[in-house]
């Protein structure tokens, strides 16, 4: 059975993960189907039995009803995290599901190790590809990037965390940074320890891989150089002025699923950081209708 896509959202946010389901349409050849929960008015939402503003409550619901339906694993995209090239669609229904399933991963990140992602963990070879799998001592471990998960362990981790955590705190960010605190989460520690990523170059498809072409190598260069030299003459704020200048150069990430790491929103606002990478890249088409969503 092929993964479904997870795609967690809100009342507010249900125009962006229709438009965010657009885009996988249009980069997934074949892609499986998609579920959305935390908001009702689509055909695709899960019922909504919980206050949409409790995070943690509402994707552990829906990863219930997925069990109740057989399956075993789940692709969990928020819905800022829309595709930028053509995915690897062989490797996200195949070769990933078979990773996880062997290897006994809790989760795999699609946007792996490589380009602009150094690795930091131990590196495993399977059937020909060489996934990472993340030390205790990563602060990110349980990832809301777009990643595969074993869906049992999604589940269980999620209620783990509801029943250790108040109410006020059932958010995206606690799941990220505090589950994987093996001390403040709580959560397993051989969960914890068989969180791992995708090799980014092995796993993308040529479209993906010229995302980071030779203009952006040199680009990036230069911005070194030049943060370099401001803070030299400029101290510190000229520094940090010319990164973030050209932060969105930093996003991209390659993989089965390429995606822009910040999302494309930021403080419930467009992500000025992706508007900028879409021009600097000559790619407007990663900003049809983005605009226009009413938010």
């Amino acid at each position: 059975m092929v993964p479904p896509i997870l795609m967690p959202t809100a009342p507010r946010y249900l125009p962006l993960a229709q438009w965010t389901c657009g885009r996988i349409a249009r980069f997934w050849s074949g892609h499986p189907r998609i579920f959305l929960c935390g908001a009702e008015g689509d055909g695709r939402a899960l019922p909504l039995r919980d206050d949409p503003r409790d995070w943690m409550r509402v994707a552990a619901s829906a990863c219930a009803d997925l069990l109740a339906d057989g399956f075993r694993q789940v692709y969990v995209i928020l819905d800022d995290h829309p595709p930028i090239a053509e995915c690897h669609a062989e490797h996200l229904g195949r070769t990933l599901p078979g990773m996880v399933e062997e290897l006994g991963m809790t989760s795999l990140v699609t946007g792996g190790y490589g380009p602009l992602n150094k690795r930091k963990g131990r590196v495993t070879c399977w059937k020909g590809f060489t996934p990472e799998c993340l030390p205790l001592s990563q602060p990110w471990k349980l990832p809301l990037h777009p990643a595969l998960w074993n869906l049992q362990r999604l589940h269980d981790i999620l209620i783990h965390l509801i029943n250790r955590l108040p109410d006020s705190v059932h958010t995206p960010w606690a799941f990220e940074r505090i589950g994987s605190d093996l001390e403040k989460g709580g959560v397993r520690e051989d969960w914890l320890s068989a969180c791992w990523r995708v090799n980014a170059r092995e796993t993308s498809t040529p479209e993906a891989l010229a995302l980071h072409d030779f203009r952006d190598r040199i680009v990036r260069l230069a911005l070194r150089v030049s943060a370099c030299d401001a803070l030299v003459f400029a101290g510190r704020d000229g520094r940090d002025a010319v990164v973030g200048a050209l932060a969105g150069l930093r996003h991209p990430r390659i993989g089965p699923y390429p995606c822009f790491w910040s999302g494309v929103m930021k403080k419930g606002r467009i992500n000025q950081d992706y508007l900028f990478y879409a021009r600097f890249k000559n790619r407007p088409d990663l900003v049809e209708g983005l605009v226009n969503i009413p938010l």
